[in-house]
């Protein structure tokens, strides 16, 4: 399988630690869709968006919720990384999309602070994503235990991975965002840290 995206994308490096956590191998294309080679990742998704991940037989998966839930129906039991049912699914979807959002907005801020010349920028509508992301950050921070994973077992499961990345990306790109105090974030984050795909994958600013 083949991978579209810079570890730069949270979400693209939200599939690549669920790769790597699932014992998948797989053949990374980090190519920035800000630059030269967007034309390179139309060819592969005509919305030139990342992450995109071609299978072996060719078909092409985009949008990080499709890719996952193509990784967990195909993955062995013993390696998803979400419940099947229940409470604990609902709770863990909902701590993906908490990151999700969270992410989302990061990825938006990028774009109007930063990819936008300067006598673009719209002060309000930047003010209005940097209260998203804190809100987004302090809500994280509100479903993290306070030791062990999110996952609830002895391995980190797709909520700690989306959860650790957004975050991540958060104090990487914007570290003058204040949300305050976020203890069992930096514990999640440091504890991730330990973990080889979560540290090759980190960005490097």
């Amino acid at each position: 399988m083949i991978l579209y995206g810079r570890d730069m994308s949270p979400f693209a490096r939200r599939v690549a630690i669920w790769c790597a956590l699932q014992d998948r191998t797989i053949e990374r294309r980090q190519i920035q869709v800000a630059g030269p080679e967007w034309e390179e990742v139309k060819a592969v998704n005509p919305l030139g968006r990342v992450p995109a991940l071609v299978l072996d037989d060719g078909e092409v998966l985009v949008e990080t919720w499709a890719i996952t839930d193509y990784l967990e129906e195909t993955a062995p039991e013993d390696r998803r990384l979400i419940p099947a049912t229940g409470a604990a699914r609902r709770s863990m979807l909902q701590d993906i999309a908490y990151a999700t959002s969270t992410g989302e907005k990061i990825v938006a801020l990028v774009y109007d602070k930063v990819r936008r010349p300067v006598e673009f920028h719209y002060p309000a509508w930047i003010e209005r994503l940097e209260g998203q992301i804190v809100a987004g950050l302090r809500a994280m921070e509100g479903r993290v235990p306070i030791e062990g994973w999110m996952s609830g077992t002895d391995a980190p499961g797709g909520g700690d991975i989306a959860t650790v990345v957004s975050a991540d990306m958060a104090r990487l790109v914007f570290p003058g965002i204040d949300a305050g105090p976020l203890p069992h974030l930096d514990r999640l984050i440091a504890d991730a840290q330990a973990i080889p795909c979560f540290a090759q994958t980190r960005p490097k600013m």
